[in-house]
């Protein structure tokens, strides 16, 4: 067996204390009767205003999970993230958080229990939320600053154990529900090589100023003004 490199050691052990942190705060909240689900967005959108494949198999389940949790008489609270994006030079003609918010209100979720570009801005300002961090930390401080009992995230297969880091390094543990698509925009093999490595060892919220990563994904995703 290859002996960890000291840096791994120190941070395993640093991510653990932050794993034993969120896990006290998830266990004093657990038993309050409302409930917060983030569903993870995906850009691009279908003509610059419609979920893709990939971002309504979330939305769908997030739905199902709504359904569930007002049945079992839990208060609940959507959030769909995301700044209106570009993707290969093309801008989405409003947000991913517009986008998914009235994919929801379409079928039958209260207005009043959704949130998006509410918490992008009180949360992010004028920086907006443009990679999955951006999503954890908003989510994260919603819930913390709110008097949730309960805390789900719905995401692809292929993003949860980074997004699962994010949120540790934010303080808390949701419970995490997939939505498989046929078609995905997560690399399993980018995700393990390059993106949990990032996490781990050298950028694990991306919300420093100078986060080189953060910045460049800004670079890449905020569009200009709409004409």
């Amino acid at each position: 067996m290859t002996d960890i490199p000291g840096h791994a050691t120190d941070a395993r052990a640093a991510w653990e204390k932050k794993l034993q942190q969120a896990h006290a705060l998830m266990a004093a909240r657990r038993g309050r009767p409302s409930a917060l689900i983030e569903v993870a967005a995906q850009h691009p959108l279908v003509d610059g205003i419609r979920p893709n494949e990939e971002f309504e198999a979330r939305l769908n389940r997030a739905h199902e999970l709504y359904n569930q949790l007002t049945t079992d008489g839990l208060n609940v609270e959507l959030y769909v993230p995301g700044s209106r994006h570009m993707f290969q030079g093309t801008a989405d003609k409003i947000s991913l958080s517009q986008a998914g918010s009235d994919y929801l209100t379409a079928r039958g979720i209260p207005a009043a229990c959704i949130h998006g570009e509410d918490l992008n801005h009180r949360y992010k300002g004028d920086d907006g939320v443009y990679n999955s961090a951006d999503e954890c930390f908003v989510t994260a401080s919603h819930f913390k600053n709110g008097d949730f009992g309960t805390l789900l995230t719905v995401l692809a297969p292929g993003q949860l154990h980074r997004k699962m880091l994010h949120y540790i390094q934010f303080g808390v543990l949701p419970l995490p529900h997939t939505a498989p698509a046929p078609v995905s925009f997560h690399n399993y093999v980018h995700e393990a090589f390059v993106e949990l490595p990032h996490v781990l060892l050298e950028d694990p919220d991306l919300q420093s100023p100078d986060s080189a990563k953060a910045n460049r994904l800004r670079r890449e995703r905020r569009p200009g003004p709409v004409d």
